[in-house]
């Protein structure tokens, strides 16, 4: 009788296993939505703690949030890029004449040793340019 009880679990379970016995039921998750305005400084993204899931991190919520960090600093790299170009119009159409004052020093007098513009401390260029 031990046996036939046995052979019965072991079928119900081995017919579970393989779909037999129904799905099982999908739970919305237990987070808060990412929204639009929660990533916006970098503070916020120094704060952000995904909800952690039974091996590391909630995959969904954790994308949701990079997805939305990738959204954001490429909108600030667009930015970004418009304001350089305005810049760079705006420099150009600045005649040398009108750029150029009283009390100015001419190139040729200022000491070799100087760094060129924009230079960092120690005569570096500034990160993100080239030499």
């Amino acid at each position: 009788m031990l046996i036939l009880a046995s052979a019965a679990i072991l079928a119900g379970v081995v017919g579970v296993a393989i779909g037999r016995g129904g799905e099982m039921a999908e739970f919305a998750g237990d987070y808060p939505p990412c929204e639009a305005d929660d990533l916006m400084t970098a503070a916020d993204v120094a704060l952000l703690r995904p909800p952690s899931a039974l091996w590391g991190y909630n995959v969904q919520a954790t994308d949701e949030a990079l997805g939305r960090i990738a959204q954001v600093v490429t909108e600030r790299d667009v930015e970004i890029a418009a304001l350089r170009r305005q810049l760079a119009e705006q420099r150009a159409a600045v005649t040398p004449a009108d750029n150029r004052s009283a009390d100015a020093v001419p190139a040729s007098a200022a000491p070799a040793s100087a760094a060129p513009a924009g230079a960092c401390a120690g005569g570096r260029p500034p990160r993100g340019t080239r030499a």
